[in-house]
């Protein structure tokens, strides 16, 4: 049990890093991080949140007593190994915070690797938007150490311990995570099928007064799709293997993810920043962009 003033290491520091370590600092802690190549936009991005940069993972490790790994999910094991490496430099009692949307048998595989090293490991997962997370999101933790990281956020966001179990968190993530993508990705579907067809602003009227639930949610995720596209993309892959290893066939899974990889495809630089459901869809359904069907 760590007992005094914590020193918390942030893994990377992305637009959910900044937020979380911006929670963090609110109630007390001291938060470190190290940019590893990333650009001026992110280094002053952590500076603005209270961030202490440091210079490599190596001292992230050695002054943390916990480690945050918020990464995407194609990096999740190789921060995972780097820390493991270098646990020697942690100190005494050090727990590792898996925060990244990777299936549970993944979620798993690392654990063994970090009580191997001597090192705790937490199960997490954020359900939300990191613009949204202290009023609407939800951290879920699993893990023998799940109370510790709950102490550690204590009322500044909502947080679940769903058991012991490493590996109820990030199932926790993929399924919800599923709905939400699901959802978004047949309204987009049938938005552009609407917009070809002169109808998506009746569509998106309609939908707000018959299901404002949906629409409320499609408001919210859509536009962050071009610049999420392709981390969603990767996660939507992560719950095909978790539904696969239920012994589920992933048939709607399976669809959702496909789309999700067309969407990864398209170049949304060029974009607005200011997107709304309607300019995204607009944009999308131009024959020259995306969603042909497959020959």
């Amino acid at each position: 049990m760590m007992d005094g003033a914590k020193t918390i290491g942030v893994i990377s520091p992305g637009e959910m890093g900044t937020v979380i370590a911006s929670l963090l600092r609110s109630r007390g802690a001291r938060v470190v991080t190290t940019l590893g190549g990333r650009g001026e936009r992110t280094a002053n991005r952590c500076r603005d949140a209270g961030l202490i940069l440091l210079d490599s993972i190596e001292s992230v490790v050695r002054e943390s007593n916990v480690v945050i790994s918020l990464v995407p999910p194609d990096a999740a094991g190789i921060v995972a190994a780097r820390y493991t490496e270098l646990a020697r430099l942690a100190p005494p009692g050090a727990i590792f915070v898996d925060a990244n949307s990777i299936n549970p048998e993944s979620v798993a595989a690392l654990a063994e690797k970090f009580q191997a090293a001597g090192v705790g490991f937490v199960d997490a997962s954020i359900n939300g938007l990191a613009k949204n997370l202290t009023n609407g999101g939800t951290l879920f933790l699993s893990g023998d150490r799940a109370d510790e990281i709950a102490q550690l956020f204590g009322d500044a966001m909502r947080v679940k311990i769903l058991g012991a179990e490493t590996g109820l968190a990030s199932a926790m993530k993929m399924l919800l995570g599923g709905i939400s993508k699901g959802i978004c990705a047949l309204f987009m579907e049938l938005a552009i099928v609407a917009q070809r067809n002169g109808l998506l602003a009746e569509m998106l009227e309609a939908s707000a007064s018959i299901y404002p639930g949906v629409s409320a949610l499609t408001d919210r995720m859509i536009p962050t799709y071009a610049h999420h596209a392709a981390r969603r993309a990767v996660e939507m892959s992560e719950l095909k293997s978790m539904t696969q290893a239920a012994g589920v066939e992933p048939c709607m899974v399976d669809a959702v993810q496909r789309l999700h990889e067309q969407l990864a495809a398209v170049s949304f630089d060029a974009m607005a920043t200011d997107l709304t459901v309607a300019t995204l869809i607009e944009q999308l359904a131009d024959p020259l962009v995306i969603l042909s069907p497959r020959r």
